[in-house]
């Protein structure tokens, strides 16, 4: 394969439909993400990084968070004109997504395209019907991104990881690229971003994701988690996730952190690790992580508030246990309880994650989802509906069973499921409805203030605006 040396090479989160702000990442495609916040772009980091040892002049845009257009997409196109050019997408936002590939090639001709995301590495003949895109990377993105970049001109046969369209042989699918060794994953090229647009909601602090794990042993129905990770746990070693959260304070005075992991305590013995070296290290950070409920316990979760944890999420999913069960989570009701109730008790804010209109729902059990949310100690809630993303066992059974309301642009911002006796629009209303007795509580609203901090009251108001639009709480 030829390297070439020094290309020009532009990554970037394009903007959503209708100027809207959508965050792109890995099983996380939605609007705006929780809290209305947008996600500093990891995997485009990452890549720049990989990117930049070969010697390529690298740009990495992130056009959501900066409120910027395809206008001011197409103004970078042919400033830069990049050799390659290598984009983002999600299901919600697929065709508009591909359409890019347009603006691309009519901007800078000469620049060869590619797209990365899950749903295309399920479905890369669905996204190579667009003419002007060149190829898909498939699974996990850097090295398959850093494999395009280096064959130049040379063509794309033995590119590793991507499907691409080949004259008179059709769309032909390339050897997968293995997965990176813990030890081989990089640390992102945050400065090539715009940091000052990612913001904690609430806090309104500049925060950075830092990934300490790779890959997700569980089999959840509706989880697109394995197609870009796998299912083995990778564990970077914790000595180089610590030195490069020193040096993001270091060299970028951030000291929030969102540890990027499907589940970060899935092995409790590296979260102890992890913990213990922050303390020993004295490193003064403040961090949040995603969780499962039954990889949790007292005593570890007041290690983890020791060493900077402030908030935990929970996939808690459903207050009814055949749901629970029917949908792979293997966890009760009763362990959603006991490890909200320890974290909240160790001075842990929560969130916690509700699923409606996943197989076998019915009215009564969203009610006892709505009902057990409430009960909780909780002071964010997270209500979402059913979305059969490609690749999902859920996407399969949904397809065999000729459940799918509508044939493609799935969201969790909208029911796309029509199962036996709750069609898609009940699962609506009832998903606003659940947010509007989640948060018009005063209790709630108490715990929402008690996070806001001198200074940000402004942001606090813009946060909630935006995420009553995100939700649908605002919607009738």
């Amino acid at each position: 394969m030829v390297l070439n040396l020094m290309a020009k090479v532009l990554l970037f989160n394009p903007p959503g439909p209708e100027g809207r702000s959508y965050i792109r990442e890995g099983r996380c495609t939605q609007e705006a993400g929780a809290w209305a916040t947008c996600w500093p772009p990891v995997t485009l980091a990452t890549a720049a990084a990989v990117l930049e040892t070969d010697g390529h002049e690298v740009r990495v845009i992130d056009f959501p968070a900066t409120g910027r257009s395809l206008a001011d997409l197409e103004k970078e196109l042919r400033r830069f004109r990049p050799d390659i050019a290598v984009w983002s997408t999600g299901t919600p936002t697929l065709p508009f997504d591909l359409a890019v590939a347009r603006l691309v090639k009519e901007a800078s001709p000469g620049t060869r395209t590619a797209v990365m995301g899950t749903h295309v590495t399920v479905r890369p003949e669905e996204a190579l019907r667009e003419a002007a895109l060149d190829a898909v990377v498939r699974g996990e993105p850097e090295m398959v991104i850093r494999n395009f970049c280096r064959a130049g001109k040379a063509g794309m046969e033995g590119v590793r990881g991507i499907s691409w369209r080949a004259n008179g042989k059709g769309i032909l699918h390339n050897e997968a690229e293995p997965l990176l060794a813990p030890e081989e994953i990089p640390a992102p090229a945050w400065h090539h971003l715009d940091l000052e647009a990612y913001r904690l909601p609430l806090k309104g602090r500049r925060f950075l994701i830092v990934a300490p794990i790779r890959g997700c042993p569980y089999s959840c129905s509706f989880c697109t988690a394995p197609l870009y990770y796998g299912k083995k746990l990778r564990m970077r070693p914790v000595g180089s996730v610590l030195a490069e959260m020193e040096g993001n304070i270091a060299r970028h005075g951030v000291r929030e952190f969102f540890l990027w992991a499907d589940t970060f305590t899935a092995d409790r013995a590296y979260v102890e690790a992890f913990c213990r070296e922050i303390l020993d290290r004295r490193l003064a950070v403040s961090w949040t992580c995603n969780s499962r409920v039954d990889s949790v316990d007292g005593g570890l979760l007041r290690l983890m508030k020791k060493a900077g944890l402030w908030m935990i999420s929970f996939g808690l999913e459903s207050g009814n246990d055949g749901i629970l069960a029917r949908m792979g989570k293997r966890i009760t009701k009763e362990q959603s309880r006991r490890a909200v109730a320890e974290a909240h008790a160790a001075g842990l804010r929560t969130a916690g994650h509700f699923i409606l209109g996943l197989p076998g729902e019915t009215g009564q059990t969203m009610a006892e989802t709505l009902a057990f949310a409430l009960d909780l100690p909780l002071d964010v809630g997270q209500f979402y509906a059913a979305a059969p993303f490609p690749g999902t066992a859920l996407y399969d059974e949904a397809l065999a069973r000729g459940w799918l309301a509508e044939p493609d642009g799935f969201s969790q911002n909208r029911s796309a499921l029509r199962i036996p006796g709750l069609p898609p629009e009940k699962v609506d209303a009832f998903r606003r409805e659940a947010y509007r007795r989640f948060y018009r509580r005063p209790s709630t609203v108490l715990h929402l203030l008690s996070m806001v901090e001198p200074g940000v009251i402004g942001h606090f108001g813009g946060t909630l605006r935006k995420f009553s639009r995100w939700s649908g709480l605002s919607e009738r």
